[in-house]
């Protein structure tokens, strides 16, 4: 379903470091994007409820994500 998924599952075949920093790089983009959701969501926020129910739903994805990459995160380093 997301891209990013194939970088996950394959972060056990380089040294943990770098597996670290792509992990880093994946939450920049995340939060990059979670930006210009909002960005969006003000600029265009007279536009009808269809389209602010978008908004908030991919808000709430992003929050999503980026919860579920801080525990990632945590239990990888605390493997191997």
């Amino acid at each position: 379903m997301f891209d990013f998924n194939v970088v996950i599952t394959n972060l056990n075949k380089i040294e943990k470091e770098k597996a670290l920093d792509l992990v880093k790089q994946l939450r920049n983009s995340i939060i990059a994007s979670a930006e210009s959701n909002e960005k969006y969501a003000a600029e265009y926020a007279d536009i009808p409820l269809v389209g602010k129910t978008i908004f908030e739903q991919q808000r709430l994805l992003y929050r999503a994500l980026l919860e579920w990459l801080d525990t990632f995160e945590r239990q990888y380093k605390e493997s191997e």
